[in-house]
């Protein structure tokens, strides 16, 4: 079943806008913090780079593109500590939302191809 569309919706847009002020926010208090597949990086290139990436347009802050920044655990906290029914659809908004951050050709969360959008439905042809 497809569950939501093919380009990402107002609630996606919206939790990216969010989590991304939640980790310029975090920047600014932790200078030096990077992702664990970044860890060893020299700690003068990420304090420059968490500094640049908030002032440079086309510059995404240490992980955003997959997901792994401060706000994005959090985030993960917070839908674990959700009630069970509910967290699967945070999760895959969170996904979806992730998905959404940069121009990619995967399809996205959710999105099974070829299928129709309300299972139940019959198509026309049918």
């Amino acid at each position: 079943m497809n569950v939501g569309d093919i380009l990402p919706s107002s609630a996606e847009r919206e939790l990216n806008g969010h989590l991304r002020g939640e980790y310029f926010d975090h920047l600014v208090a932790h200078p030096d913090w990077a992702p664990s597949a970044l860890r060893r990086w020299p700690r003068s290139v990420v304090r420059l780079h968490n500094r640049l990436s908030r002032r440079l347009p086309m510059t995404h802050p240490l992980g955003w593109i997959e997901g792994t920044t401060w706000a994005d655990d959090q985030e993960r906290g917070r839908i674990d500590g959700l009630p069970t029914d509910e967290q699967e659809a945070a999760r895959l908004l969170h996904e979806r939302a992730i998905h959404f951050r940069v121009l990619r050709t995967t399809t996205p969360p959710g999105w099974a191809d070829g299928g129709s959008v309300d299972e139940g439905e019959p198509d026309e042809a049918g």
